[in-house]
Parts: structure tokens; sequence; C-alpha cells
């Protein structure tokens, strides 16, 4: 009964859901993002200490390049009294700028969720995020139509503007809240990982800037921040010993603005011993919303509990006339810290 009222209250928020204006940064590599996409996700991964770091830097050749970074670390905490569930909690931070006027935001930010296993290979997650965030630009970057020099035609940054700002900087209190479902195959009795069980899903929605803050520079003027939803489905089905299929799409949705990414790719698994194991994943993107946005090579790296991808946007909309087809590389790196238990804990909630 108290889970059917949670998913009540998700889906109350997700219906309410209302415009607003700004826009949140984004990542091609959403599946490698996974706190941002859904703070369910905090603590769904095979080990027991998660480190995650993301680096984008957009459209470098124009004025307005945008550079966003990210860093978490999440912990799962397991009790042995408690057999079909855990809890996990993690923390993070996301930093972006972009632009003259070196418009940037910074949040730190704190997740939770607490996991169910429900039947064979099937748990649901229940996640949510309380960050503090922070806007704020240069101001003398930035360049206004009372400055321009009318007679002579020509920008003049000694002349005085009239307009002004209650402040270049605001602080504010943002809350997300997230479900995820997550399936898996696994030989719960295997002795040691040889990643001979490989195939898992995660389908979810998560909704974020709930209370839509005020980040605002203007006294007496509010400008709320959209709520964003978070619809994705990402997952890996294995096709043989030594290959995997890899898949995912996101849907994001912040009023009027609307983004989706799809991914696929092929995992080729070069050697599955324990301590040695390796896996190189190749793969390509795409990324549009009304028209299309840009397409994205990808290369993935495994080696045992490190994770690094890279790719690469290549702009194909009408914006490639400043661009040059120049989107930008994004990197991100993993490292997952996991114990060594006893064979019977093996059965303890695994997540693969």
């Amino acid at each position: 009964m108290q889970l059917n009222r949670i998913l009540g209250v998700i889906v109350l928020l997700i219906f309410s859901w209302t415009d607003g204006q700004a826009q949140d940064f984004h990542y091609s590599q959403f599946y490698n993002a996974p706190v941002y996409t859904n703070p369910a996700l905090t603590g769904v991964f095979d080990g027991d200490v998660r480190i995650q770091g993301n680096l984008r830097h957009q459209w470098s050749l124009t004025p307005v390049d945008y550079r966003t970074y990210s860093v978490m670390v999440d912990k799962k905490f397991l009790n042995r009294m408690y057999k079909s569930s855990f809890f996990a909690a993690g923390l993070g931070l996301n930093f972006d700028r972009a632009g003259d006027g070196e418009l940037s935001w910074f949040d730190l930010n704190l997740n939770g969720s607490f996991t169910k296993y429900l039947s064979d290979g099937v748990f649901i997650s229940l996640g949510g995020q309380a960050r503090f965030a922070q806007r704020s630009f240069e101001e003398a970057g930035l360049r206004f139509a009372d400055q321009f020099d009318r007679d002579r035609g020509v920008f003049n940054g000694n002349n005085l503007t009239s307009e002004r700002f209650g402040n270049t900087s605001h602080g504010f209190l943002d809350l997300g809240i997230g479900l995820n479902f997550h399936w898996q195959t696994l030989d719960r009795y295997q002795r040691y990982d040889y990643k001979e069980e490989r195939s898992k899903l995660d389908v979810g929605v998560a909704l974020f800037h709930l209370t839509q803050p005020d980040q605002g520079f203007i006294e007496d003027t509010e400008v709320p921040i959209m709520r964003r939803l978070s619809l994705y489905a990402r997952g890996v089905l294995q096709l043989g010993s030594d290959i995997d299929l890899a898949a995912g799409l996101t849907l994001q949705r912040q009023g009027p603005y609307r983004e989706n990414v799809a991914m696929g790719g092929l995992r080729f698994h070069l050697n599955r011993k324990p301590g040695k194991q390796l896996a190189l994943q190749g793969g390509i993107g795409y990324r549009w919303d009304e028209i299309g946005d840009a397409f994205f090579p990808t290369i993935q790296l495994h080696y045992n509990a490190w994770r690094v991808g890279l790719s690469y946007d290549v702009n194909i909309s009408d914006f490639n006339i400043v661009t040059n087809r120049d989107g930008g590389p994004e990197l991100s790196i993993r490292y997952i810290f996991k114990k060594v238990r006893p064979v019977p804990s093996r059965r303890f909630c695994p997540i693969i």
C-alpha cells in the first residue's frame, strides 16, 4: 500500500509538470551520467562504491562555447537482515559555463535511493535528489544596445549602460525524484564473476526542479526553472559468449524544449577472466529535437573496475554554418570498488 502511494505521488508530479523558462545542460553519453538521468539510479551498479566523472566541451569554434563538468560518488548500504532490499546514497557536483557573459551553473547534490528485489532478476528503485545550486554571470562580458555609437555604427565599451541587475549570482534549493525498474539475467550460484550472464535493462522516469525555484538576477522579477521530465531505457543484450549489443534511448522534456538521444553499439569481450577482464565497445548515437541536431560516434573501454567512454558530436543542424560541424568531445570515466564476499552472500541483491 505504501509503495502504491509513493508511485501515485510520482505520477501526480509528472502530470503537474508545467512550463517555465531556461533549459538544463545535457550529455550525449546519458547512459554514462546515471544520476543526471535519474536519482533512482543511485546504487544501481555491480559493486559497493562508484566514482563517476563526465566532461563535455561543446561548440569550441564559436564564441559561446559550452563547458560542462560532473563528478559523483555513490555507495550501497547493505544490511544482511534485509536480504531483499538496500539503501544507497551519493554526493555529486555539476558545473556548466557558456558565453561571453560566462553564464554558469554550479550545484552540489545529495542523492538517495531505496531498491527492492521483487522477483527473479527484477528490482525497483525509488530515488530522490536535493541540491544547492547557484547561477551566476560576469556583467563585464556583456554588451548592451545603449553602448553602441549610432553615429559611427560601432560598439563603444566606454559608454555607460542603463541596464541594472540586482545581483550577478543567485543561490537556491532544488529537488528531484525518480523511479527505476531494473531487470537482469544472473547465475547467482556462480563462484566467480566470469561475465557469463550479462543481459540487463533499466527503464525509468524522473522529474527535476520539482518546486521550480527562482533563478532570476533582476529584483522583483522571478524566473522559475522549468521542470524537466526525464524518460529513458538503456540495456545490454548478450548475443554470444563474447559479444553484446548495448543500446539506449532518452527523451528529455523541459517546457517548450525537446531533446531525444538514441545510441547503439557492439561490445566485444576480449578477456573475461577475473582480474584481467577487458572489453571494447564501439557505436554511434543520434540527438534530435524538432529537427536533426547531431550524431556522435562513440568508443568505450572496459578494464576490470574501470570504464572510459569517449564520444564526439558532429553537428548537422543549420548551426553547422558557424560550428563547421564541430559539436565537440565528451569524456566519461567510471571506477567501481567491489568487496570480496563469501559465496552465499552472492545471493544478496546482486545487480549487474
